[in-house]
């Protein structure tokens, strides 16, 4: 069959759709050698080159496998399992309108595939009958918190969600949560199956020694701020857009009293690309910082966005992960925590109370006294932390079951029916 995917989001963002298609784009390649997929998106894309040539150079082995290494890297008359279609963003009023409602569907009806993948809630528009649509929906938290959102997203959302459920023949949503609250608001007709997202296998430990190559690569731009910035552990972590919906004002409050009060020594950082109305956040944390000895010795540190590389030498090098969202539709960030070993006190926010029930210490999103109850209790005696070393392990049991290949499995079992 022919399946092609709309992926925008590989493209034009950093936030947790661009991370799910992008694992589900890879990991469908890894499992499934009977179906070709075509990508549609609306620039040039390194990584998607990479996959592109790594399948097509094992396709090309498994054809000549006596002599792989004549195999040329590249070939105009190779017809790959994946191949990828730009159809570029316009910067002119009403240019995106035009671009998803016309462009792409007369693109995908004229390639005529048997199954298009919408990875991002909106769409797809306009197809001919026989094409069967699949809709991916994380969550609706437009509607349900649109004061979480942007202008344009609540309204993009308020308009065509609907109608996308509407037009699906299948939809699929990565927690229970999210599939109830679909069926509460909308209910559509297709069938609804839930999909948990998954990880990646990472190389472990990574060594204290490599600290310095982690500060190095978080603040390689900024050389000035790396002079003044030489010890990093130990420090608490946060990995997500920096966003009301994520509620940081909640824990960073609750780290500067820990460190006033209690006078924990560790830092707190926030790794993750700057979103919208984070300024207020933003100005509370510099100031805060202002306040530190020595000067210019920041105790909580926003990095904006980091790569997966920086990500997983973060995440290992953790002493708690903290995640204190006010709703999430899975929420994988504690998920990825889990995988690097390191333990997990996130929210009961949305889908987060049932995922982690069993793996991570729980608090109500807005109460800051027992998020700070239970960091006390996994910083002190670390080494003989009987609570902290059972986290660690439930955890990383847990993460061995939600791989980005499983969700790959699970998902095609589902879209082939």
């Amino acid at each position: 069959m022919h399946i092609t995917i709309l992926a925008d989001s590989i493209d034009t963002q950093y936030a947790g759709i661009h991370h799910y298609t992008k694992n589900l784009i890879e990991n469908l390649l890894k499992i499934d050698d009977k179906n070709t997929y075509t990508i549609i998106h609306p620039k040039p894309n390194k990584w998607l080159t990479s996959i592109i040539n790594t399948a097509s150079l094992n396709d090309r082995k498994s054809i000549l496998p006596q002599n792989p290494e004549s195999i040329p890297t590249t070939s105009p008359e190779l017809s790959p399992r994946i191949s990828e279609i730009i159809i570029p963003r316009s910067k002119f009023p009403g240019g995106e309108t035009i671009r998803r409602f016309f462009k792409i569907p007369k693109i995908i009806n004229k390639i005529s595939p048997d199954i298009v993948i919408e990875p991002c809630h909106i769409g797809p528009f306009r197809l001919k009958k026989g094409i069967r649509k699949i809709l991916i929906v994380h969550d609706i938290t437009p509607i349900l918190f649109p004061h979480f959102h942007t202008f344009r997203g609540r309204f993009i959302h308020k308009l065509f969600l609907k109608k996308s459920l509407k037009n699906a023949d299948i939809i699929i949503t990565p927690s229970q949560t999210t599939k109830d609250d679909i069926l509460k608001k909308y209910q559509p007709k297709a069938k609804i199956s839930v999909i948990h997202l998954g990880v990646n296998p990472i190389d472990r430990p990574i060594p204290s020694s490599k600290l310095t190559q982690l500060e190095e690569a978080i603040f390689q731009d900024d050389n000035t701020f790396l002079q003044n910035f030489p010890n990093l552990k130990p420090y608490l972590l946060y990995l997500g857009t920096i966003e009301p919906r994520k509620n940081l004002e909640t824990l960073v409050d609750a780290f500067i009293e820990l460190k006033t009060t209690n006078e924990i020594p560790h830092k707190l950082v926030l790794a993750g690309q700057i979103g919208w109305k984070s300024k207020t956040l933003l100005k509370k944390i510099a100031k805060y910082n202002k306040t530190q000895t020595p000067p210019h010795s920041p105790q909580i540190i926003t990095t904006n966005h980091v790569t997966e590389s920086k990500k997983n030498i973060l995440l290992q090098n953790a002493d708690i992960f903290i995640y204190p969202s006010l709703y999430e539709g899975f929420g994988l960030p504690p998920l990825e925590a889990m995988n690097a070993g390191i333990p997990v006190i996130c929210s009961k926010g949305g889908s987060l109370k049932g995922i982690y029930k069993n793996t991570a210490l729980l608090f109500n999103p807005n109460d800051k006294e027992t998020l700070k109850k239970h960091i006390l209790s996994l910083i002190k005696n670390t080494n003989k932390n009987s609570r902290r070393n059972t986290l660690i392990k439930n955890g990383l049991s847990f993460a061995k079951t939600h791989t980005w290949q499983k969700t790959a499995k699970e998902t095609l079992k589902t879209i082939l029916y």
